[in-house]
């Protein structure tokens, strides 16, 4: 599309913080239920059997629209209308890009609990993990940060989010939860016809 909408240094960050604390809590998942049901994988298996190449595509798909769309409702706020530009013409285009995509990647790490089951239904359950709540609220935080403080937003190249601004990028971040959550529905539903 002959343009940029995040910089190095922001794939960075988000590489380190959002997607760093939150998988290494996810090292400390507790098992699933029926994992000692399930029939062992093939040693030759590759590691993006069993649908994982799957998983990854569609979901590095729906993050990078929700991004994508943030851009241009941040581009659409600043200056009353949608123009394919570079980022160095929209600050409020790169910044809610920006923290869509790092909340993005902070809630997906709820949807990672399981690749199929149900991460919502684990938490009726009573299935927790602390630690990857405790590191999907710092990287929150540390996100949040990056944005709102202005000595950091200027080392980032950010201006301050509006409060609409926050919110939007909130929701359309969150909105990786339900679409995944309904995908996993319908995996499981297509599993069990086929067994």
């Amino acid at each position: 599309m002959n343009f940029t909408i995040l910089r190095a240094p922001h794939l960075l960050f988000i590489t380190l913080v959002t997607d760093c604390f939150p998988a290494l809590a996810l090292g400390l998942e507790q098992p699933e239920e029926n994992i000692m049901r399930r029939k062992p994988r093939s040693k030759n298996d590759g590691i993006f059997a069993g649908g994982l190449g799957v998983d990854c595509f569609y979901q590095g798909f729906i993050v990078t629209v929700l991004t994508v769309i943030a851009f241009y409702i941040g581009e659409f706020i600043e200056t009353g209308h949608l123009v394919f530009r570079n980022i160095a013409e929209s600050e409020d285009g790169m910044t809610m890009a920006f923290f869509t995509m790092a909340m993005c990647e902070i809630f997906h790490s709820f949807n990672m609990r399981s690749q199929r089951g149900s991460s919502v239904a684990m938490v009726f359950k009573g299935h927790h993990n602390m630690a990857l709540y405790g590191a999907m609220v710092g990287s929150f935080i540390l996100t949040t940060a990056v944005v709102e403080v202005p000595f950091l937003a200027n080392m980032f190249e950010f201006t301050q989010l509006s409060l609409t601004e926050y919110a939007i990028s909130l929701g359309l971040a969150f909105l990786i939860i339900p679409i995944v959550e309904l995908v996993k529905a319908i995996q499981r539903t297509i599993d069990k016809k086929k067994s």
